[in-house]
């Protein structure tokens, strides 16, 4: 609903569930993608992405999407009644949730072509420079959120597969996500206040209702000058980011730092705020720009769970080859799924 939650109900067509357990949350916002793909309806589900939306649901459904980087492909809205906000124009991108990291390439490939009706796209080429040997750095940096032992178990796994394949693997730190993941939170709930929400208050259902207080109780709203200073702060950000990413073309770390959720976890302000404390690496991404897949690993809690690959502005390539590497040793997760529901 809105599209601005962690999982996807609304009142025209009800709860989405997740085929692993009917109980858990699909993830959001893009929960019908993801839990469409995990069981069988099509290859290729289109999704956006401009907080987690197109990696809450790979990851909450066991597939694989790739979040790609702001300008990579383009979009354009003809049912818009107005143009949305700067920061959710740097922000929100379009991308794919498949089951195979096959048909990812393949969606994102085709979904990059050119569309003159959106002007942020910049028609570069799928596959950029050879680099050589592939570098990987890995950050296990929790920056205080208690992540779960299975979590990090998988981003071990995932760095000695990359490893085993050919990659080499730094343990590295990172400038920090946390505070790009705040600025999410100061500055876009100015541009949401002021575009959506006038909707969400005449047409929302009250638990949508509840969930934009949420986020607005979680923030530190700035005020117009300091929405003025934080875009531009965005850019030493993003500097700081792109330095690293220079060394680094790769970067493996956390996703949600905590298990999948049931459905109406974020339905108390606890629920939310902890979920959102977990996804750090999700909202700063995004307020980077800067493009990341999600592939799970194994399972946790009986439930699908994955790492994110961050890359460099460009190199969605680099990003599906190390994502099929972790594919080729760990499974299509899907078969699992399948395996199970007729086991």
């Amino acid at each position: 609903e809105f599209s601005m939650r962690g999982t996807t109900d609304n009142p025209l067509y009800g709860l989405t569930r997740n085929p692993w357990n009917l109980s858990m949350s699909p993830g959001g916002s893009s929960g019908g993608a993801g839990a469409a793909a995990a069981n069988g309806y099509g290859a290729i589900h289109q999704g956006n992405d401009i907080g987690g939306s197109l990696r809450f649901p790979a990851t909450a459904n066991g597939v694989s999407t790739v979040k790609p980087g702001q300008g990579r492909i383009p979009a354009y809205n003809p049912s818009a009644t107005a143009e949305r906000g700067l920061l959710a124009q740097l922000m929100s991108v379009q991308g794919a949730v498949c089951r195979e990291v096959r048909d990812l390439r393949l969606a994102t490939q085709a979904m990059i072509q050119p569309d003159a009706r959106d002007p942020w796209h910049v028609p570069m080429p799928f596959t950029g420079p050879d680099i050589g040997q592939p570098v990987i750095g890995y950050c296990r940096e929790t920056h205080g959120y208690p992540i779960h032992e299975d979590i990090v178990r998988n981003l071990d796994r995932a760095a000695s597969i990359l490893e085993a394949a050919g990659y080499r693997v730094e343990e590295i730190h990172t400038p920090s996500i946390n505070e790009p993941a705040q600025a999410w939170f100061n500055i876009a709930t100015l541009e949401i206040k002021a575009t959506i929400d006038p909707l969400v208050r005449e047409h929302g259902s009250s638990t949508i209702q509840t969930i934009f207080d949420y986020f607005y109780r979680l923030s530190k709203m700035v005020d117009p000058t300091g929405y003025m200073a934080g875009i531009a702060d965005r850019t030493r950000m993003l500097r700081d980011w792109n330095v690293l990413l220079n060394r680094y073309p790769l970067i493996l770390t956390p996703f949600l730092m905590r298990p999948s959720y049931p459905t109406d976890y974020d339905e108390t302000f606890d629920g939310f705020k902890d979920l959102m404390d977990s996804a750090i690496y999700s909202f700063g991404v995004n307020y980077l720009g800067v493009p990341a897949g999600n592939i799970p690993v194994n399972l946790v809690e009986g439930m699908p769970s994955g790492v994110q690959i961050i890359g460099q502005k460009w190199r969605e390539d680099l990003i599906l080859d190390a994502m099929q590497v972790i594919e080729d040793e760990t499974g299509i997760f899907a078969h699992q799924l399948w395996a199970k529901q007729t086991g």
